[in-house]
């Protein structure tokens, strides 16, 4: 069967390996990628360059086949995206998760599982990469006392004073919900964190008729078990979309300027000229700036354990 329109401009919704639905207007096609454009996307020598060239919130140029399906033709420039390392013992490919939101909302949680600030930090500095504000969304905060939850607000002042916002949430909350759906308000929020935080459940709450599937933690892993296990662009009836993306564990960097990774730290810098070296790596040199801010209390010392992770090694946080 031949063409039935010619090329139109819509955006990808929902993305499995192979099939992208893009929405047109009130049409949702399923959609392949063109053989051609699959080639471009690939290097000199044919090494994939993206574990997937499309994602979801892309603008792409399409034909359209029948009533139900299409081809795409062309991706359109995105204007930000939230990109990782592609997991597992691969070559160097570059998974983008979500194209064109405006703002990460990184929800980590209390306990259940425990919090990890290496997981987080990932989070903020992918979302900078990408050239996207980001949202940090503590969840499950009726698990924590009244003395934890005191020291949690201590501790994320840190991040609040680096620009970030700072949202403390609980599905028992309802106040605390209605904070969130503020901060989604006629936005694109891609809404990232590693299994089992509560995303889908945070999200029906925000939203009970997208009914997403919720699952359990393990008592004797800490980890969540993956119940998104595709990228999915919601909208809201409160004004704005969200993008549910499945839990991550593994958050290898990508785009990320690895020699020059204090700049990604903004509160270090201040103390950057006070280093004796100026090729210093604020790891294990003396008279380091850095190091005298951590001991001063300048800088928090589990941001600083983020950055020496990732500046001896990048490897992921489980």
């Amino acid at each position: 069967m031949g063409y039935i329109l010619t090329r139109e401009q819509g955006r990808v919704i929902r993305a499995r390996t192979g099939f992208y639905d893009v929405e047109f207007g009130e049409l949702v096609l399923r959609c392949t990628l063109r053989g051609t454009l699959k080639r471009k996307r690939q290097s000199r020598t044919g090494r994939r360059l993206y574990a997937d060239p499309v994602a979801v919130g892309d603008k792409v140029v399409f034909s359209q086949i029948d009533e139900d399906e299409g081809v795409i033709e062309e991706i359109l420039p995105r204007q930000t995206k939230f990109s990782r390392k592609y997991a597992g013992k691969h070559e160097d490919i570059e998974q983008i998760i979500v194209a064109n939101a405006h703002q990460v909302v990184a929800v980590v949680s209390t306990q259940m599982p425990s919090l990890n600030f290496r997981t987080l930090d990932r989070f903020l500095i992918l979302a900078e990469a990408g050239e996207m504000d980001a949202v940090i969304c503590l969840n499950k905060m009726d698990l924590v006392d009244a003395e934890q939850r005191r020291q949690l607000i201590a501790t994320f002042e840190t991040y609040e004073k680096l620009g970030y916002g700072v949202l403390f949430t609980s599905i028992n909350y309802p106040k605390s919900i209605e904070t969130l759906k503020n901060v989604l308000i006629d936005k694109f929020s891609v809404i990232v964190g590693p299994s089992g935080v509560g995303k889908s459940s945070v999200l029906n709450a925000i939203q009970p008729n997208l009914e997403l599937r919720i699952g359990e933690v393990g008592e004797k892993t800490q980890k969540g078990r993956h119940t998104t296990t595709l990228v999915e662009l919601f909208k809201l009836d409160i004004g704005g979309e969200v993008a549910d993306t499945p839990g991550i564990r593994e958050i290898g960097l990508w785009g990320v300027d690895t020699e020059n990774l204090e700049l990604y730290f903004p509160e270090m810098e201040p103390f950057l000229e006070s280093c004796k070296y100026k090729d210093c790596a604020h790891v294990k040199e003396t008279d380091c700036g850095i190091q005298m801010a951590v001991e001063s209390g300048d800088i928090h010392p589990e941001r600083y354990r983020s950055y020496v992770v990732l500046k001896t090694k990048d490897t992921p946080d489980y």
